[in-house]
């Protein structure tokens, strides 16, 4: 089994503008069209199991509508977040809303939302979405699109970790796109999740198994930042860090059914 814990797509209407952008600004070619059929065709080609689909609001207006596109596209094998925006005036009722309907977490990207992860205008928000159990995925490090200033550093996240004590946090791609050395420092060993995304290209094995190792296997979890990784490509590297079976097989799945429940 392969759950893959950090993916995007795009209602159908604007996928296809979504994605060429996103292509334009951070030079990179997606792997498929960003769209809801092509990320199901691909994860059949890739034998991916359950993609987590982590959409984020860039204005508060946008909150509503993706969290009701997401809703009503959730099923067996894609596991929907829902979105959150830090100048939403009512996000205790987000929130709230998003628990109800059974949402397991959120996604937010410092830089798309304009933000510092450690600001304390934050901390209130954290807060309420550790009261209600729900799993933070933070856009960790440097963003290819857009690279200064960098809005979410490894010491903001221990700053984040350490005063919002329960907090169910997930720095994404190994900690820190392109801060990896600082992210090893900082947080392995504190009370927080790092996702493989993105990250296998430029650590390598040696650097993989040692964070991985620092960090506690059961702190691990696969992901690939589709469309812009091919996952049978991710899938292969993790099945040859040389770690035992058991441990390949909660960062995997093991780790992300335990988080989500």
């Amino acid at each position: 089994m392969v759950i893959d814990f950090h993916t995007h797509c795009f209602p159908d209407p604007l996928a296809g503008k979504a994605i060429s952008e996103l292509e334009r600004c951070c030079g990179i070619k997606a792997v498929h069209d960003g769209t809801l059929d092509g990320l199901k065709s691909y994860m059949e080609r890739c034998g991916v199991d359950k993609s987590v689909i982590l959409p984020v609001a860039t204005k508060p207006s946008q909150v509503k509508t993706i969290n009701d596109w997401a809703l009503a596209n959730s099923c067996e094998s894609l596991c929907f977040f829902g979105a959150v925006h830090p100048d939403d005036e009512d996000f205790t009722g987000t929130i709230k809303n998003l628990k109800e309907k059974g949402f397991k977490g959120v996604k937010l990207h410092p830089d798309y939302q304009h933000f510092f992860a450690d600001e304390k205008r934050m901390f209130p928000l954290y807060e309420a979405l550790r009261d209600a159990g729900l799993i933070v995925v933070f856009h960790s490090g440097m963003d290819i699109g857009y690279p200064v200033p960098i809005h979410c550093t490894p010491q903001m996240i221990k700053n984040v970790v350490l005063s919002v004590r329960g907090l169910k946090a997930v720095a994404a791609h190994m900690g820190a796109h392109a801060l990896w050395r600082d992210a090893e420092e900082l947080l392995t060993g504190l009370p927080v999740y790092l996702d493989t995304s993105y990250s296998q290209y430029a650590l390598g094995k040696e650097d993989m198994v040692r964070m991985i190792r620092k960090q506690g296997i059961e702190r691990i979890l696969f992901a690939t930042d589709s469309p812009w990784t091919k996952a049978d490509e991710e899938i292969k590297m993790i099945t040859e860090l040389g770690l035992p079976q058991a441990d390949i097989d909660k960062i995997l799945y093991g780790n992300a059914l335990s988080l989500l429940g």
